[in-house]
């Protein structure tokens, strides 16, 4: 027959893995890192026909954006908390690419070709910007943002759980 706190201590293990998913879920999304750059669009083209360049229709920008792309976690609700023993574990959901922004005010023209016959656009702005995004996306991962999120948001939860529960909290990955 159990004990009256050895009976107390599975209700206060429940208790813990249900304050630390609140906690978690309360939190939402977790951005732990973020990449700034600053990055040229460059974009030229002509009229054709049938494959031929038509002269004298070529036109041409240079812009220059700054950016941030932000990484970490975008729903900790997913993360699964369980008790293993004397511990409980909580597995957080994979680091992600939560945004990418462009400061529109930071745009730059550094050069441009227009022409009567062939005149920039908006849409040409509007793919040059989709164009960039994805630049600085890959540009971001290149340069090793999502293991710095990972890291950052291991760090972050470890500090956002400590004092929740007298159990060792051990942070790991789905």
């Amino acid at each position: 027959m159990k004990t009256k706190a050895e009976a107390n201590k599975g209700h206060e293990t429940v208790n813990n893995i249900e304050v630390i998913k609140e906690k978690l879920a309360s939190t939402a999304e977790l951005n732990t890192y973020s990449y700034l750059c600053t990055d040229v669009i460059t974009r030229a083209d002509s009229k054709t026909f049938k494959d031929w360049k038509i002269p004298f229709t070529e036109k041409s920008f240079i812009v220059q954006y700054d950016g941030t792309v932000k990484a970490g976690i975008s729903d900790l609700t997913k993360a699964q908390v369980t008790e293993e023993g004397e511990k409980i574990v909580v597995k957080l959901p994979e680091v992600e690419i939560t945004s990418a922004e462009i400061d529109n005010d930071s745009f730059e023209k550094l050069d441009e070709s227009n022409n009567i016959f062939n005149p920039i656009t908006v849409e040409d702005l509007n793919d040059a910007q989709k164009d960039l995004k994805e630049k600085m996306i890959a540009q971001a991962i290149n340069k090793g943002i999502l293991d710095e999120a990972k890291a950052n948001a291991e760090t972050i939860i470890a500090g956002m759980l400590n004092g929740t529960t007298d159990n060792d909290i051990v942070i790991d990955w789905q």
